[in-house]
């Protein structure tokens, strides 16, 4: 009989603690996560001041450790899609062939280890992400851009799109993952279009309102502000999607009211008769 109640207790105890076992491990499991992301976002920041201080050396050293501390988080356990993958591969395969590169000046070395550095610290949730504090590298030659269109400055305008460009490429991997589809896919686009319009054969007007509209998204995605009113595009789509749409209700209800008029009058059209 002792036995018994002995075994029902240790039954019962398991029955009661079990779930909350199974909760601590996933807890720890989660900081298990946390940790080899905050230590991957560590390897990454070193990566960027070897190559900033010329120790291509010891940076190519140091990748391959980057590559053992990524291939220990798997994209199962930590809910990367394969998109994000992808992106995190490229930039460091980007950043791997840039160490060994003889011909690549130092600046734009630094500039890919920075791009992989921003990319990696989007996942370490420890802290606002880095990429924040980019702002003033797009914003300045945006505005700078708007000077020389309003100047008719085409070499001023160059000068400031390569800018614009170089900041956004940096940044680039880095929105791909964190920024909402839509908002990347606008984004890119724009500044896409800046760059292969230029200032020559343009209309002044409409480069304009595309910087206005490059500075609105950028303010949203840095200061999470948006101005509807201030978009000229999207009040222009609207009128034009909301005037199409008035339109055909009005002729679809103007030919259903003449079709009843017409069916009303041809009866009496026959008693007349």
């Amino acid at each position: 009989m002792a036995e018994r109640l002995l075994i029902l207790i240790l039954i019962l105890c398991t029955v009661l603690f079990l779930p909350f076992a199974a909760i601590s491990a996933d807890t720890e499991g989660e900081k298990t996560g946390a940790e080899l992301w905050r230590q991957l976002n560590h390897t990454s920041d070193t990566i960027l001041q070897y190559i900033r201080e010329s120790r291509y050396e010891e940076a190519h050293q140091l990748l391959d450790s980057f590559s053992d501390q990524f291939l220990s988080i798997r994209a199962s356990d930590y809910h990367l899609s394969m998109s994000e993958l992808q992106v995190i591969t490229s930039v460091y395969e980007e950043v791997d062939e840039a160490v060994v590169s003889v011909s690549l000046p130092h600046e734009e070395r630094v500039n890919k280890a920075a791009k992989l550095r921003l990319l990696v610290d989007v996942y370490d949730k420890a802290h606002q992400p880095l990429w924040k504090k980019t702002k003033s590298s797009l914003f300045e030659p945006a505005s700078a851009l708007k000077a020389a269109v309003e100047e008719g400055d085409t070499g001023k305008f160059t000068q400031n799109m390569e800018r614009l460009t170089g900041a956004y490429e940096i940044v680039k991997p880095a929105w791909s993952v964190s920024l909402k589809p839509e908002e990347f896919q606008q984004l890119n686009a724009l500044v896409n279009y800046l760059k292969n319009t230029g200032l020559q054969g343009e209309n002044t007007a409409v480069l304009l309102d595309r910087i206005n509209l490059l500075e609105a998204k950028l303010t949203y995605i840095f200061e999470g502000k948006k101005d509807e009113a201030s978009d000229p595009s999207l009040i222009w789509v609207i009128l034009t999607i909301g005037g199409a749409i008035v339109t055909a209700l009005t002729y679809s209800g103007w030919r259903k009211y003449k079709g009843e008029k017409e069916e009303e009058y041809k009866p009496e059209k026959r008693r007349n008769r």
